[in-house]
């Protein structure tokens, strides 16, 4: 029966984690060598060793260890008596604002990567995503769809509909597009998603409510 490997901390662990985790954002997993690891992380490859006896429990341990650090980096400073055509821009922006932070698109696009070989941290990226976006956009979308300013029946559906129609230029950023880091980019991105995020939310007009609503 083969032995499970697992990871030795010592000392200068979290020296060598935030060093492995630099060196995988950049080059990859594929691309990533002990020495640049070592000269980013200012240790021996000995020491990295110690630590590590495998580059996947590395590379596992540095990108729990950058998807750990988004915590609380997403905040929606919106004024709750914002109406929605006033609001939703603003989170649109914000969500995009966030997204096309290029430390957060290297992540990204590591873990895409390599979701195949490490599927579990993969599926931990997605869902710390989902927490940490979803959520405060849809705490106020819940608020809105209750006093009927937008016609909302799922809102984490609808929040998630939101924050992807935001981001969507990160698809650029992701494939290395050459004008993907226009901030230009990421503020029309933003002002489509609210827009087209409006027109399909929007409250049925009470006269069309009475009349049954809707149209054949």
């Amino acid at each position: 029966m083969m032995r499970t490997q697992s990871v030795i901390q010592g000392r200068k662990f979290g020296q060598v984690v935030s060093g492995a985790g630099a060196v995988f954002l950049r080059d990859g997993f594929a691309g990533a060598s002990v020495d640049d690891i070592a000269r980013a992380a200012q240790v021996s490859k000995a020491t990295i060793y110690s630590y590590f006896p495998d580059k996947a429990l590395m590379f596992r341990e540095a990108m729990r260890s950058e998807i750990a650090r988004l915590e609380g980096s997403f905040t929606l400073d919106i004024d709750p008596d914002l109406p929605p055509d006033q609001a939703v821009p603003r989170i649109a922006a914000r969500a995009a604002e966030w997204m096309a932070d290029p430390h957060r698109v290297s992540l990204c696009r590591a873990l895409l990567a390599e979701a195949p070989r490490f599927a579990d941290v993969a599926a931990l990226f997605q869902d710390s995503l989902s927490r940490l976006l979803r959520d405060p956009v849809r705490a106020h979308l819940d608020r809105w769809a209750g006093a009927g300013l937008l016609a909302i029946d799922d809102t984490d559906l609808a929040a998630g509909q939101l924050v992807g129609l935001a981001g969507a230029h990160c698809s650029l950023q992701l494939l290395g597009t050459p004008q993907a880091a226009s901030a230009e980019l990421a503020r029309s991105s933003a002002r489509d998603a609210a827009a087209l995020f409006l027109r399909a939310y929007a409250p049925v007009p009470r006269q069309d409510r009475r009349r049954g609503g809707g149209t054949c």
